[in-house]
């Protein structure tokens, strides 16, 4: 894989709208102690902040950072449940995901992770959700 790289997120919370929501950027990866990381940035169409993410994932973890305008990280463990305060400009939200699938398939210039888990937020059930991440080689 090289260091420049495509990246692709899709999620979508199936209980509620099944329109996935898709982001495509350009990023940086690299693998490290046999951890993959991969770094981008996101700039909503409604704002004029930019959030840097970094993603370090292996199998049977998958961990999202954000730093901007909403500061968290989104931790998903194969078949368990973590807990997390996701701060956004409106306020902090208390997170809880419960991963009930986590697989990744790696060829030689493209990586894949679905990540298949339940939300709460502020301790009620939201939705079952599905997140896509896809890295592959720029050409």
């Amino acid at each position: 894989m090289t260091k420049e790289v495509l990246v692709c997120v899709s999620g979508v919370q199936t209980d509620i709208d099944d329109t996935p929501i898709e982001l495509v950027t350009t990023g940086t990866y690299y693998l490290k102690n046999g951890k993959h990381y991969v770094l981008y940035e996101e700039q909503p169409e409604d704002s004029a902040s930019v959030t840097k993410n970094v993603v370090k994932f292996y199998e049977g973890h998958f961990e999202i950072t954000k730093k901007g305008e909403t500061n968290s990280i989104l931790i998903f463990d194969r078949d368990k449940k973590t807990s997390m305060v996701y701060n956004t400009p409106m306020g902090s939200l208390q997170m809880d995901v419960l991963t009930k699938e986590l697989t990744m398939h790696e060829t030689g210039d493209e990586i894949q992770v679905l990540v298949k888990y339940s939300l709460d937020i502020n301790y009620e059930f939201v939705s079952d959700c599905e997140v896509s991440f896809k890295v592959q080689a720029r050409a």
